[in-house]
């Protein structure tokens, strides 16, 4: 696919997009972020994109994204506070994982009947040899829960069950989970902390809700579900509407599995405000990704 082709194509539908947003919201600026994954080589386009904005009293930020890397959704969400005294999220489609880590910093967040947010408990590998497992910190939390509920067994203080779980985790592993999981604790708590609704009670609350409370990393949270732990969130039918086009087509051309054939480049990362369009675009030869920008 032609990358200045499909830049134009997009800028025609995010053009009259972001026009409409802009005047629904008070005519704050607009930032898309459409994201595969979200990583830190992101910042230095979104940097380039809040250069060219200036500094804002509100800044609005259409998100669509299945995560990513928790220390970029935390840095995302910390350049643009740096570039506004408020920013508010528009999530009309996906915004999991580390999507909705990144969500915790808004003053507001837009959502619609369609919004697929998640929990926010980390993963990793555990196991050895050939036993390797994705695993998450919730798993390991809940062990003992679910010794006593399955099984009907209660494990004492007494009783071996580190020994247990280390028969089967590599024992660094185990700490890495607990690590793995005070960071995206503590990185919840900066986020709600810079959103400025919650004391430190209620961060707790929703932090271990989102953590702990959902059984599932893929089930898919709905916006009234985080409006139900206190989060700042509206369902706004006109800001659904006026979305819905742009969101369709990131559906369509985002993502590796959106390709002609496995030899094709790919898009993996629009960011488009309303004087820049930037897409990002990977390959299978393994280097680095090449932006293309439309100004």
């Amino acid at each position: 696919m032609n990358k200045s082709i499909f830049n134009e194509n997009i800028n025609k539908i995010s053009t009259p997009t972001i026009n409409k947003l802009q005047k629904e919201l008070d005519d704050h600026p607009i930032i898309v972020i459409a994201a595969s994954h979200i990583d830190m080589a992101m910042l230095s386009e979104l940097y380039n994109h809040l250069n060219n904005i200036g500094y804002q009293n509100t800044i609005n930020i259409v998100i669509y994204t299945r995560g990513g890397d928790i220390n970029a959704a935390r840095r995302v969400a910390l350049l643009i506070s740096d570039y506004c005294d408020h920013f508010n999220i528009i999530a009309p489609y996906y915004c999991q994982s580390s999507g909705t880590l990144l969500a915790l910093a808004a003053n507001t967040i837009y959502y619609s009947p369609l919004s697929i947010f998640s929990a926010i408990d980390p993963h990793l590998h555990g196991g050895q040899e050939d036993n390797c497992a994705a695993l998450s910190g919730a798993d390991i939390k809940l062990f003992s829960k679910m010794s006593k509920e399955w099984f009907e067994t209660e494990i004492s203080p007494q009783s071996n069950m580190l020994g247990m779980l280390c028969e089967h985790i590599f024992p660094p592993t185990l700490t890495a989970f607990y690590r793995t999981v005070l960071e995206v604790k503590e990185i919840a708590h900066e986020l709600l902390q810079r959103a400025g609704k919650h004391k430190k009670n209620s961060q707790n609350n929703i932090i271990e809700a989102l953590m702990f409370s959902f059984h599932s990393h893929d089930y898919a949270v709905t916006g009234q579900q985080l409006e139900e732990l206190t989060l700042p969130c509206i369902n706004n039918n006109q800001i659904n509407a006026i979305t819905w086009p742009i969101i369709e087509a990131f559906i369509d051309f985002i993502g590796g599995g959106n390709r002609a054939d496995l030899d094709s480049p790919w898009c993996d990362t629009i960011i488009v405000s309303s004087h820049r369009l930037a897409s990002r675009w990977k390959d299978t030869s393994g280097l680095n990704p090449k932006w293309q920008i439309n100004n």
